[in-house]
Order: structure tokens, then C-alpha cells, then sequence
């Protein structure tokens, strides 16, 4: 079933048979206090991401090594992520999966331009929007440079004083009256280990500063 093919010109579309909408995309617990953002699902060519209800709450991090990583960033939080009891979950930016992002144009074989990138991230943003109105997490993590700077564009800084993503790894943003925390990051399977652990103790640091019970 089609779902939403605002981005079919670039050649992505998300038909799903089992969700109702693109927001529906979020793998965990859905009560969940922090959510880990990544780019968009890694698929192959015409492979159909088509996750159920059932599915995305019975999500495992255990099952890719692309959350694998994250084992080296915060011990604490990869403990409460693969149990019952988990206070964290994971969507994406782009909720359409591709073999890689910028993908492929479907009619010229080029990689996509900046402003065709922009494009589909404005179309998609929507859903992330209506997804953080309607379960409220306290904590974003933004895994990525991309990801990190499209999140930092959309979601202000409260602090009227940071001007640029690069100023600051942590901050506030309020929207729609829920304020919650941003933590900007590099790819996490890329940063190096000791990167990893400043990471994770930032990431903590800002679990007990909202009395987030992991």
C-alpha cells in the first residue's frame, strides 16, 4: 500500500501493507524518553520496508551492527535499550529507505543535489514533527553530521546565543510548548572510541539532568 510518495521524482516512496502513515516508523517503545535519530533505513533496491506494529515494538538494537555501535558509547543505555523495561527507541529523518543517501536519481543515475536532499527532508520532516507532538521524548540523539545539522536547523536552540551547530554538542529546543534535549553527534560507526565515550558520558550526563530512571 502507498503511503506517501511525495519524494517519487527522486525514486523514493514508502508503501508499507501494516502501518497507516510514515510517522507510524518508530522502531521501540513508543513511551519512550529517548530517541536515537539516524539518517534514514538502509535498503536494497526495491526492497519494500514493510515493518508491522508488532515488529517495530519488538525491535532488537542486537540485530545491526549499525546500533551495535552505540555498545561503546553509553553501556547504560545500551543495557536499558535491549531490555524489557526500555526507555529508548529509534526512528529516522527520512522515514523512505535507499541503498545509500543522497540516492540515486531514477532518470539520470546522478546523485542527488543539495536542494533536491533539502526537498525531501522538508517533505518528510512532518512526520518527525507529528511524531514528537504525539509521544514526547525528552531526549534526541542525533546520530550523524547530516542529521545533526538538518535537527539543529528545524529545532532552534532556546538559547538565542548559539548561532551554529558547531557551537554546541547539547541544548535545549522547545516545540509546540514540549521542550526537550538535543545531542548533536558525527556518525557514531565512525567517530573513533574515545569520541564514543565522550559521547556517551555527555549522553548520560543529560539522562540524569532529566531524571530519565534507566
Amino acid at each position: 500500500m502507498m503511503i506517501c510518495n511525495k519524494c517519487s521524482k527522486f525514486g523514493l516512496e514508502y508503501k508499507n501493507t501494516n502501518l497507516n502513515s510514515p510517522a507510524d516508523f518508530i522502531e521501540g517503545n513508543l513511551d519512550a524518553k529517548i530517541w536515537i535519530i539516524g539518517l534514514n533505513p538502509k535498503t536494497t533496491q526495491d526492497e519494500i520496508f514493510n515493518h508491522s506494529f508488532e515488529d517495530l515494538r519488538n525491535f532488537n538494537p542486537n540485530q545491526h551492527n549499525y546500533f551495535k555501535d552505540f555498545k561503546k558509547v553509553s553501556k547504560k543505555l545500551y543495557d536499558n535499550w535491549e531490555s524489557k523495561n526500555s526507555k529508548t527507541a529509534h526512528t529516522d529523518l527520512v522515514k523512505c529507505g535507499s541503498s545509500e543517501f543522497p540516492p540515486i536519481h531514477p532518470i539520470t543515475s546522478n546523485r542527488l543535489s543539495n536542494k533536491e536532499m533539502k526537498e525531501i527532508v522538508s517533505n518528510c520532516f512532518e512526520h518527525l514533527k507529528n511524531q514528537l507532538l504525539e509521544h514526547k521524548p525528552l531526549l534526541l540523539i542525533c546520530n550523524g553530521s547530516y542529521t545533526s545539522e538538518t535537527i539543529f536547523n528545524f529545532f532552534v536552540p532556546d538559547d538565542s546565543s548559539i548561532k551554529t551547530s558547531k557551537q554546541i554538542g547539547c541544548y535545549e529546543s522547545t516545540f509546540n510548548n514540549h521542550t526537550f534535549k538535543i545531542i548533536l553527534s558525527g556518525f557514531i560507526g565512525r567517530i573513533d572510541d574515545w569520541s564514543k565515550r565522550r559521547l556517551g558520558l555527555e549522553i548520560e550526563n543529560a539522562i540524569d539532568e532529566l531524571d530519565i530512571n534507566l
